[in-house]
């Protein structure tokens, strides 16, 4: 899908995280988000916006947590920025060459898919007082919108909070009636303000389906597909999906596209595609053929 976004969501979202985590001419930031991924569009316009320096990994090591390290190193890198995959394995680098995280990295953004509960701690265990922040949101609402600075976490939780709006942005937890749910009802996540997208590429059907006006408000909400609730300090719990669509590494995944191209096969009859965890505890797709 093609998303159709203007400069003014993007710049809002690059002026908002600056100020709020106090960017300045003195940070650098690690791009280890390939151009495709909107996380890049904060790496490369929201670091020059500042006036700071973007590192770029050697594109044969881009995958390589010791050359990342050497960089975090001789660069003296004061934010990452990624996925949580990545910094997972960064610190299962650090863990088995008993190193511990730079004096330098002051700030760890993480977004693009489930944060797994232990991995906060972890990284404190290699750097104290290093701040760490919990970020979501759509490609079709100008990259994040809304985000938990992530504290003492609790053991007994399943998932690390969403977290609350970002400025001039609102997430909403609705009901089929497209009014609020009460704390702890789950409901349909919905994205509001400047960042939303102008909709999709030539896809005039998918935009109206997917952007719509609120019957009594008359804003402007983008429909997730995701499930949330509110909790009682007024932070909403991500719930997950409501379809069939996956997110592995930060990259959404229709499951149904993947097993619609195997069936085409002259040699299978019918298919099914999952999420699944390797030994090495990573999600990766994984399908299953009735030939």
């Amino acid at each position: 899908k093609g998303v159709m976004r203007d400069h003014r969501g993007a710049v809002n979202t690059l002026l908002d995280m600056n100020e709020r985590f106090r960017v300045t001419e003195r940070d650098k930031v690690l791009a280890l988000s390939a151009l495709s991924f909107d996380l890049s569009v904060y790496d490369i316009f929201g670091t020059l916006a500042a006036g700071g320096t973007i590192v770029f990994p050697e594109a044969a090591d881009r995958k390589d947590p010791a050359h990342w390290m050497e960089l975090l190193q001789r660069e003296r890198v004061t934010i990452w920025n990624s996925v949580p995959a990545l910094m997972s394995m960064l610190v299962e680098y650090c863990m088995s060459e008993g190193e511990r995280l730079p004096d330098d990295l002051r700030l760890v953004l993480m977004s693009g898919d489930w944060i797994p509960i232990k991995l906060p701690d972890q990284i404190r265990g290699l750097k104290l007082d290093v701040e760490l922040v919990s970020l979501g949101g759509a490609t079709e609402a100008s990259i994040w919108s809304i985000l938990y600075p992530i504290g003492e976490v609790n053991p007994q939780w399943t998932s690390i909070p969403y977290g609350k709006p970002m400025k001039r942005q609102g997430v909403h937890v609705l009901n089929a009636a497209l009014e609020p749910c009460p704390v702890w009802v789950p409901g349909q996540l919905y994205i509001s303000g400047v960042g939303l997208a102008k909709g999709y590429f030539r896809d005039e059907d998918k935009t109206n389906a997917s952007f719509i006006r609120h019957p009594r408000t008359g804003e402007r909400l983008y429909r997730t597909g995701d499930l949330g609730r509110y909790l009682p300090d007024g932070n909403i719990e991500f719930l997950g999906r409501e379809d069939f669509q996956v997110k592995v590494q930060g990259y959404r995944i229709e499951l149904g596209e993947i097993e619609s191209a195997i069936v085409q096969h002259a040699h299978v009859r019918d298919a099914v595609a999952v999420v699944a965890s390797g030994p090495d505890g990573k999600q990766r797709i994984a399908a299953y053929v009735v030939l």
